[in-house]
């Protein structure tokens, strides 16, 4: 019974070696090929200080009235 479960521990410590191994190549390959193009088509092609004028933006302009003394009393 001793031999299997020193069996057993060499296992997973092998299988957690692969797997820790594996895991980093395939989130190497990820980044590389999906994310990271990606990446940079979105940062050359923003805007973050909105410096091009040709942005439509979705603020209202605030319309202002002038407020009465009866206005103020009338809080909501």
């Amino acid at each position: 019974m001793e031999a299997i479960r020193r069996g057993w521990q060499s296992w997973k410590r092998t299988a957690q070696f692969l797997g820790d191994q594996i895991g980093r190549i395939f989130l190497s390959v990820f980044y590389f090929t999906l994310f990271m193009p990606f990446a940079l088509v979105v940062r050359f092609l923003r805007d973050p200080l909105a410096i091009h004028p040709s942005h439509h933006t979705e603020w209202l302009e605030r319309q202002t009235h002038d407020l009465t003394l009866k206005d103020s009393r009338r809080l909501f």
